[in-house]
């Protein structure tokens, strides 16, 4: 009886599994066109598909094929184009890694990948990504030369001890990018991580699990912890049709981080 159980278990996964494939390929070819273009799987399409919650929904945000959102597609084009990332060889560390930059980063050459994240109930974790706390990060000093941090920190009650703890584990001359969640119109932080209700924090924060909406002192935080600062103001090298064509976020920009290289010893 266990056996039969098992096995038609086996079998409706099996089914459900290749209902969604052909589901996605029906709907690509449905799609299919030149209208957008994602710059992550090179895919081309009539459109982006709708994605977020209904407060803040965005008609024209993900990747029918790899699922990347306007932020990652931004992300992507700046580390292709601004770093060496994927040119020479480099440790990374990724907090809380996106499927499209999962898969592409742990299988090539070039990258020594560990992904991480802090397990939680509700969500998906790609296989080989490990269990980490970005406040206590179980790894010696100067252990990678990359590291990237995109809308974590607004889950972490102690963001400060967390952007330490990321410049603590870079090693010097090495960047990260970090990006939050953050509104141009506050110039100080809107935080408080006393609110535990969902409804209030959503309201507040924009997620029923963010603890703070960041302002522009970001980059003053971040500096607190070690970091080299440049806010890059990425998205105004595209003009509005470029925008539209990769789906990218109207004006959002790049927090690139480093930690100052070693200086050479005096004679």
């Amino acid at each position: 009886m266990l056996l039969a159980l098992r096995k038609r278990y086996s079998e409706w996964i099996i089914r459900s599994a290749l209902q969604r494939i052909n589901r996605k390929r029906l709907l690509l070819e449905a799609i299919k066109g030149d209208e957008v273009e994602c710059p992550c799987c090179k895919g081309r399409y009539l459109v982006f598909m709708p994605f977020g919650i209904a407060a803040r929904r965005d008609a024209h945000a993900q990747c029918p094929n790899c699922a990347t959102l306007p932020r990652h597609r931004l992300m992507w084009m700046f580390l292709m184009e601004r770093t060496q990332l994927l040119k020479k060889p480099m440790r990374v560390l990724h907090i809380a890694p996106e499927k499209f930059f999962f898969e592409t980063f742990s299988k090539h050459p070039l990258v020594r990948y560990v992904a991480g994240d802090k397990f939680a109930p509700g969500y998906h974790y790609a296989k080989g990504t490990i269990d980490l706390d970005v406040t206590q990060l179980d790894f010696p000093e100067a252990s990678f030369d990359a590291l990237i941090c995109s809308h974590v920190l607004e889950h972490v009650p102690d963001d400060a001890l967390g952007m330490r703890e990321l410049f603590r584990v870079l090693a010097p001359g090495g960047f990260a990018i970090i990006q939050v969640p953050l509104n141009k119109r506050l110039s100080v932080t809107d935080e408080d991580v006393t609110i535990t209700n969902p409804q209030e924090r959503e309201r507040r924060f924009g997620q029923h699990d963010h603890f703070r909406i960041y302002g522009l002192d970001l980059k003053e935080r971040l500096r607190s912890a070690g970091f080299m600062v440049e806010v890059v103001p990425y998205t105004g090298q595209f003009s509005y049709a470029e925008r539209f064509r990769f789906g990218l976020p109207t004006d959002e920009d790049i927090y690139y981080c480093s930690k100052p290289a070693l200086s050479a010893p005096t004679p």
